[in-house]
């Protein structure tokens, strides 16, 4: 039996008052966020009853949405038909979106490196889509896979329970309603099986879909394939490549760079982190940003990832203000990610400064701030790291109930009885929602499992540019941990932790003689094996000749 293809509605359609006069016409209830997308449907309730109840509850869902803060800035992400695909053969990926829409196929995979824009880019396409939602149009179902403890297994409906529909409008969506499906995270959710056979999507008794799905190309393994293409029912079943689709994230172009840049210095923001010291005496210019990231070398190609990006323009003014040569400052990504961490964690603690704390959080704070916030919170922030790598195999989401989990190691970042962790929770550039934590972006996960292992940085006292960079003759050298990831863990399938480190070697003469150490100790004690496999990643990575 064929399926019905799913349409995607034109952009030019208005959606917007046309629901708003069929909110009125079917309900008098008064619908906000705050409170139950729908009520509780009684037994008695007519099929004609259930359906009209399900767009009243998808109208009060989608007013919610569209309320949501949105990106401030957000450039056209650029695509290329494949991983393999030639780069000089790009496109818009949201008119390539449509047209997956508008075609007969069923999943569409969308492939990027960390910080490439995925995430970013599926938030944006589900807005646009409930923008233009009208009545009976399929429905915009945004999962971010991590969250939900077993995608594999009916996720849609555990998704829309999430969202306090209720039963019956749920299986009343099942059997009569259309879904665009936005799975974003397929690689942190740490999943191995085809979402769409496993979750019997365009089956006779299924949910109807257009799959769309979100991964790192880090995570693909030769046979990625298996894991997204559709098969269809019976034992002898084939993948069927023409129901099949795959897009690769582009970086950021030099024309879309520059555009970022005029829109970043055109919002009307806070940027009393970058001026609060009175050093820089105005704001930065298009030109100013545009001249430092064309003068200093590399930059360019490094920016051209969306999230370094916002990294580095916030970071540029404080890193070049002592400098009076531009064309001397080899900026790495980990020195740009220092300067994120710390700038996070002066907002926050400003931010907590001024805030009514209890009795106990403002004696942890006043502890913390005794310490040093950079050095407590990058400690806290690495600790936490390495314990998502040993104990979830690098899953970034953390589920933390209380009475369920007080008794494991995520009490020792999560529980609510501890002052100093609540505090340290609040000040970290860590996310949450309900009863799910994970770091605001992938990257800083992979930053600060790196730190874990090596930080040359580990004192926390870095006032300026000329400190973060590393002094040869330091008392404090950091030893590698032999219980530590470098020797207990293969870090090959994580090519970001590598590139982090490999930066550390060029910083750090020790830290090199250290890996070298490793490698020559492992001709004559075979345990040490995976750390020199990772020493020689990581020193082959930096450039030193081996």
């Amino acid at each position: 039996m064929s399926k019905p293809v799913i349409h995607a509605r034109p952009a030019a359609v208005q959606g917007p008052d046309n629901l708003a006069t069929q909110l009125v016409r079917h309900s008098e209830l008064d619908f906000n966020c705050s409170s139950a997308y729908s009520p509780v449907l009684s037994p008695q309730r007519t099929i004609d009853e259930i359906t009209s109840q399900v767009e009243c509850s998808l109208v009060s869902f989608r007013l919610c949405k569209l309320k949501e803060e949105h990106m401030p800035i957000y450039i056209p992400t650029m695509a290329k038909a494949s991983l393999q695909a030639e780069h000089d053969d790009i496109f818009p990926l949201m008119k390539k979106v449509h047209e997956f829409l508008d075609s007969d196929r069923q999943v569409l995979l969308i492939l990027g490196d960390s910080g490439s824009g995925k995430t970013t880019f599926c938030r944006k396409l589900e807005h646009r889509l409930w923008a233009n939602y009208n009545s009976s149009d399929p429905i915009p179902l945004f999962i971010n896979l991590p969250t939900i403890e077993r995608p594999d297994q009916n996720m849609i409906k555990t998704q829309l329970l999430h969202l306090n529909f209720s039963d019956d409008e749920i299986q009343d969506m099942k059997m009569h309603r259309q879904f665009i499906l936005i799975c974003d995270g397929y690689d942190e959710s740490q999943q191995v099986t085809n979402l769409h056979t496993t979750n019997r999507l365009n089956r006779q008794d299924g949910w109807q879909v257009k799959m769309i799905v979100s991964c790192r190309t880090q995570f693909l393994s030769p046979e990625y394939l298996d894991s997204f293409v559709p098969q269809l029912d019976g034992y002898y079943s084939e993948p069927r490549l023409d129901l099949f689709q795959e897009v690769m994230i582009v970086p950021l172009l030099d024309e879309q760079v520059k555009d970022y840049v005029a829109r970043w210095v055109s919002l009307d923001i806070d940027r009393s982190v970058s001026f609060a010291s009175g050093s820089l005496s105005h704001p930065w210019t298009v030109a100013d940003y545009m001249t430092t990231l064309t003068t200093i070398p590399n930059l360019m190609d490094l920016v051209k990832n969306p999230f370094l990006l916002t990294l580095a323009l916030d970071a540029l003014p404080r890193i070049t203000k002592s400098q009076q040569d531009p064309s001397s400052i080899n900026v790495t990504r980990s020195q740009l990610f220092e300067y994120f961490v710390k700038s996070w964690l002066d907002v926050n603690r400003l931010r907590l400064e001024s805030c009514s704390l209890y009795d106990d959080d403002r004696m942890a704070l006043e502890m913390i701030l005794d310490a040093g916030v950079e050095s407590m919170g990058s400690w806290y922030s690495s600790q936490l790291a390495q314990e998502i790598f040993d104990k979830q195999d690098g899953n970034p989401v953390v589920q933390y109930i209380h009475h369920r989990h007080k008794d494991t190691w995520k009490a020792d970042f999560f529980t609510h009885d501890d002052p100093v962790v609540r505090v340290l929770r609040a000040l970290c550039p860590l996310s949450r929602s309900g009863s799910h934590h994970q770091f605001i972006h992938r990257s800083l996960l992979e930053f600060f499992f790196s730190c874990s292992i090596f930080d040359h940085n580990g004192d926390g006292d870095q006032d300026d540019w000329a400190s973060s960079q590393l002094d040869s003759e330091r008392s404090d050298v950091q030893l590698l941990d032999p219980q530590g990831a470098l020797f207990t863990r293969s870090l090959l399938q994580e090519p970001s932790v590598i590139h982090f480190l490999s930066e550390r070697v060029k910083q750090s003469p020790d830290f090199e003689k250290q890996l070298r150490d490793v490698i020559e100790q492992s001709k004559s004690d075979s345990s040490t094996a995976i750390a020199a496999t990772n020493a020689i990643a990581i020193l082959t990575e930096a450039g030193v000749p081996m």
